[in-house]
């Protein structure tokens, strides 16, 4: 698992918190500190970005109110999003989300972060040995449901 960490330059502090909190859990982590000269050139900034996304397995979206100020960290969501990628957001500051963002899992400290590790692993290791058995989906009675949704429901059980 490496956890592409996607957030607005101002909430930095936040995100080396979630970074080491990530790799002291066991999980390889991704924090994009840009120098200026590809900050500058969207057109390597865009590529270098959707590079690192495609490197990663998942993302944790850090938000506050400064992210309302952001194109990227909406872009980072888009491409995760199209690719099934699970995410969270990680709430610093927020005094109401859109409503596209209240879907996903809300970390709120850096236990849920470790939680958010400890359930991934979970899930990942309960999917390949369903698979070494030979089920191709997790069996509801309901529907079958894809491993990033049958994340989502265990990390929110265990959240709230």
């Amino acid at each position: 698992m490496k956890i592409f960490i996607s957030h607005k330059k101002e909430d930095e502090g936040p995100a080396f918190s979630i970074r080491q909190t990530l790799v002291s859990a066991g999980a390889e982590a991704y924090l994009d500190t840009l120098d200026n000269i590809t900050s500058e050139d969207g057109e390597k900034l865009t590529k270098h970005i959707r590079e690192k996304l495609r490197e990663c397995s998942d993302v944790i979206v850090v938000l506050s109110n400064n992210t309302k100020l952001s194109w990227w960290v909406p872009f980072e969501i888009g491409m995760a999003t199209e690719n099934d990628k699970p995410i969270a957001n990680y709430l610093v500051s927020y005094e109401k989300l859109p409503e596209y963002l209240e879907y996903w899992p809300r970390l709120k400290n850096q236990q849920d972060v470790k939680k958010y590790v400890e359930v991934r692993n979970k899930v990942a290791s309960q999917v390949l040995l369903e698979k070494q058995l030979g089920y191709g989906h997790y069996q509801r009675a309901d529907s079958n449901i894809s491993e990033t949704q049958r994340f989502y429901e265990e990390l929110k059980k265990s959240l709230y």
